[in-house]
């Protein structure tokens, strides 16, 4: 089948702390995911630019996702059911992508390893956070009837308790990605199945056009929850008290309160804005608006998104929730012949020796100079001046409607 790319089917991946927010579940598996220890040499040479996906299609037609990550490599595979694939192969910082259809024989020997009842019943509680010397990492996420199966080895210590059943799976790893069809000039997206709201974002352009969307989370630590051992700590740094427990970083959802500020402005004036609030994975709290505003404002809307700075940062697939106090902003911005994306990520200052990734988690605001007036506009503009909030109106993280608002 010829790959997805050379289709030209390509889009923008949605924020993955948005989707997050949205389901919960997906959480752990990413925040797990961003506390590899190499991954900081992905996030600032460049993994946060725009990247191609596989066609959109249903979540049932996946059939595992797979990373390893060693000292000499990285590799992540993303494979179908019907035996397609997005494989990304990384060695000293340069990534290779490939994509195409496996042998006819791969999946039928994949999938057995997969449906094994050890695997099937294996819970992330019973896989100990065991440091060790070596860097070899796994993670698998496998879509199961009652939703998705995340399952994280920190090392392979921590995978010797149930080497028979990994052991097959880890082979076939090895084997398929002696892939020989790469992509040219494709950018890596971690393998990560290609999200929904994207698609919503380039309807709602074409039907019914919008000038921004932003999003704007902040992380705030609570009490109580649980938290899960970074692989930092490993390496013998010092960790943080948090929800109860010493850990470089919190995984857990629960040790979270996220609220949500979310605006989406339309090219007629109409605009939506909501606020939320969410604790241990429910919405406490929520406000929904509607209004228009003058051609005054989104005349100098449109001036500060038309900032040549702003408009020539490369757009960028947002990075995944790191555990800790933050906050993340997302803008969509509508240019001429595409939708920007522009992420940012912003954390406390914290000692660089007391965590391994701090230079690439302070990287992540390097564009905060150029949203922060965008932000104010959205306050000044639309948060100072909302009228009364809505009855009976979901949330919808503010995704531009091609219908009008």
């Amino acid at each position: 089948m010829q790959p997805a790319y050379a289709r030209g089917v390509s889009f923008y991946c949605v924020r993955l702390q948005r989707y997050t927010f949205d389901h919960p579940g997906w959480m752990n598996w990413f925040g797990r995911f961003f506390a590899m220890r190499q991954l900081t040499q992905w996030l600032v040479c460049g993994l946060l630019l725009t990247v191609p996906c596989l066609a959109q299609v249903s979540g049932n037609a996946y059939l595992v996702r797979m990373e390893r990550q060693t000292r000499e490599e990285n590799v992540c595979m993303l494979i179908l059911k019907d035996g397609r694939y997005h494989l990304e192969r990384t060695v000293a910082g340069t990534p290779r992508v490939f994509e195409g259809s496996l042998e006819s024989s791969a999946v039928p020997e994949l999938e057995p390893h997969l449906n094994a009842p050890q695997i099937v019943d294996l819970k992330q509680t019973q896989i100990e956070s065991l440091p060790g010397e070596d860097v070899d990492q796994f993670m698998i996420t496998i879509p199961r009837p009652t939703g998705w199966q995340k399952l994280v080895f920190p090392s392979g210590k921590s995978r010797k308790p149930f080497k028979a059943d990994l052991d097959p799976i880890l082979k076939w790893l090895d084997h398929n990605k002696q892939q020989q069809n790469p992509v040219p000039s494709a950018v890596p997206s971690r393998c990560i199945p290609p999200q929904p709201v994207q698609a919503a974002i380039a309807a709602a352009n074409s039907s019914n056009p919008f000038t921004l969307r932003m999003v704007v989370d902040r992380y705030e630590l609570k009490g109580g929850g649980t938290a899960m051992s970074s692989v930092s700590a490993a390496h013998g740094t010092t960790g943080q008290t948090v929800g109860g427990m010493t850990n470089s970083d919190a995984m857990d959802p629960n040790s979270f309160r996220i609220t949500r500020t979310c605006a989406v402005v339309y090219d007629s004036g109409r605009y939506r804005l909501e606020r939320s609030v969410r604790e241990s994975e429910v919405v406490v709290k929520s406000e929904i608006y509607r209004d228009t505003l003058d051609k005054t404002q989104i005349a100098a809307l449109r001036e500060l998104l038309d900032n040549p700075k702003l408009a020539a940062v490369p757009s960028s697939a947002a990075p995944a929730f790191a555990g800790r106090e933050s906050e993340l902003t997302t803008l969509a911005i509508r240019r001429d012949k595409a939708v920007q994306m522009v992420n940012v990520a912003t954390f406390a200052p914290r000692n660089a020796s007391a965590d391994l990734r701090e230079a690439a988690l302070q990287a992540l605001g390097a564009n905060a100079g150029l949203t922060n007036p965008i932000r104010k506009w959205v306050k000044q503009n639309i948060e100072d001046h909302k009228s009364e909030p809505l009855k009976d109106v979901p949330l919808d993280a503010c995704v531009p409607s091609p219908q009008p608002e």
